[in-house]
């Protein structure tokens, strides 16, 4: 389970083909500061609890099979300094 990863602060999921939704508990890593999705096959909205990741620095979401629009907590991650 993802969300039991707390300390987690790297994590490059792409390209590792990965499928399905992002599991909301990615919002429970709030040490994370590098996120590369680039390449997965998610699928579905980015969830909301993305803007939990107060720490996170590096953001890679594309290209992947997310649909919809950014969620507004993307705007919560003050620290971002790279976003794809």
């Amino acid at each position: 389970e993802i969300g039991q990863l707390t300390a987690l602060a790297f994590l490059d999921l792409g390209p590792a083909g990965f499928t399905g939704r992002l599991p909301s508990e990615i919002g429970i890593l709030t040490a994370l500061t590098f996120l590369d999705l680039e390449w997965t096959k998610f699928t579905g909205r980015l969830p909301s609890e993305i803007g939990q990741l107060t720490a996170l620095t590096f953001l890679d979401l594309g290209p992947t099979d997310f649909t919809g629009r950014l969620p507004s907590e993307i705007g919560q991650l003050t620290a971002l300094a790279f976003l794809d």
